[in-house]
């Protein structure tokens, strides 16, 4: 296995599509059709779950990836928190991967942490699907810096990273040495939620926010809103992010984010946003 594998700055998250907690086909055609048209503005990684819509939405990328050059494409899932046993977490990828229709996962995460599983069960389960082909790198989502810690010295190959709520809004990886773990052990911090606060409420939206920092530098250098949020984050050694969006217009504006060109002095204002 090579190291030199990456993420690209901005990939696309996938809650909701397909469905939250439980499936919802009334949407399938729209949102095949939006995985297409992301793949066709140059998004390479994608980012899913056996719980989003219960695997549907394994399932709808599995559909929209059909024809498509697979080796040019990431795809993330995670496994549940409940399939963290050793037996359980191998049935769980299986499905995963049948859902997605492909041979391997590139990048598998335990989405959240289980007390009640130990983490050498699922671990051990995690290094035989590497050891098997079925996944390409080991990572994990939701754990803070103790159990990512603890997570490092169970993966037999370096594990890849921690996916975790961080935002322009919401710092809390900063405060909690997440993000300084990463980058001191080479691990990627890939942040979801990256448009929304604390409360995990939007933040902003690409036509209006209430932060008057945001506002003066979007108007300034002609980006929106959502874009210099995104940038901030994006420019951060280790650090890449996954907006969620079915709509092409917004596909295009949160993809087109790391061009934008932040100054040394719009980012430490923007560093200085008292976030949640």
């Amino acid at each position: 296995m090579t190291d030199d594998f990456r993420l690209p700055p901005i990939g696309m998250g996938m809650w909701d599509y397909g469905g939250e907690m439980s499936p919802d086909h009334s949407r399938d055609e729209p949102e095949v059709t939006a995985l297409q048209h992301a793949i066709s503005l140059g998004y390479r990684h994608f980012d899913t779950a056996e719980m989003y819509a219960s695997g549907h939405s394994e399932e709808l990328l599995g559909r929209a990836l059909i024809g498509q050059d697979r080796g040019d494409l990431i795809i993330t899932s995670k496994v549940n928190r409940e399939n963290l046993a050793y037996d359980d977490l191998l049935a769980a990828c299986d499905r995963s991967l049948r859902h997605l229709q492909t041979d391997y996962i590139d990048l598998y995460l335990i989405h959240w942490p289980n007390p009640d599983i130990p983490l050498t069960d699922s671990f051990c389960a995690l290094n035989h699907l590497v050891d098997t082909g079925k996944i390409r790198r080991i990572g994990v989502s939701n754990f803070d810096r103790p159990l990512l810690e603890q997570a490092a010295a169970l993966s037999e190959t370096p594990l890849f990273g921690n996916q975790v709520h961080y935002s322009l809004f919401f710092r809390k990886p900063q405060e909690d040495g997440t993000l300084t773990f990463c980058r001191e052990n080479d691990m990627t911090l890939t942040a979801y939620w990256p448009l929304k606060d604390g409360s995990g409420k939007a933040a902003q939206s690409s036509a209006s926010l209430t932060n008057e920092t945001v506002s003066e530098i979007a108007d300034r250098i002609s980006a929106t809103h959502a874009q210099v949020a995104i940038n901030w984050l994006v420019r951060q050694p280790n650090v890449v992010t996954i907006p969620k969006s079915s709509n092409s217009e917004r596909q295009k504006e949160n993809l087109e984010a790391s061009k934008i060109k932040l100054s040394d002095d719009d980012v430490r204002l923007l560093d200085a946003i008292v976030a949640s």
